[in-house]
């Protein structure tokens, strides 16, 4: 499936990208070496989004759906996360062998 291999690109791609940010203050000496979460990025980039999806997700469920699975999940390190997910959308969008079935 061309979807899958292209969001499988560009998960890929933010991963390194993440990475890459994370490591550039390392790399001049700045700072040590530290992996930013997703929910850190998300906040540094669109704080605004962040908070509304925290009011819209507890406010459609319970509030340890937002407080335990969903920042679970946001709490992850933002290259290992889409590095995770472009590995998963890479097994789901392989091409697939195709199957010579002969029936006599």
């Amino acid at each position: 499936m061309p979807v899958l291999r292209f969001l499988t690109s560009l998960f890929a791609l933010v991963a390194v990208v993440a990475l890459v940010a994370d490591a550039t203050p390392a790399l001049n000496g700045a700072a040590p070496f530290k992996l930013t979460s997703v929910a850190g990025d998300w906040q540094l980039l669109a704080p605004a989004t962040f908070e509304t999806a925290r009011t819209a997700v507890t406010g459609a469920t319970l509030p340890w759906v937002w407080n335990g699975a969903v920042m679970g999940v946001l709490d992850l390190p933002t290259p290992v996360l889409f590095g995770l997910l472009a590995v998963l959308f890479g097994i789901l969008g392989r091409r697939r062998d195709e199957m010579k079935l002969h029936i006599n």
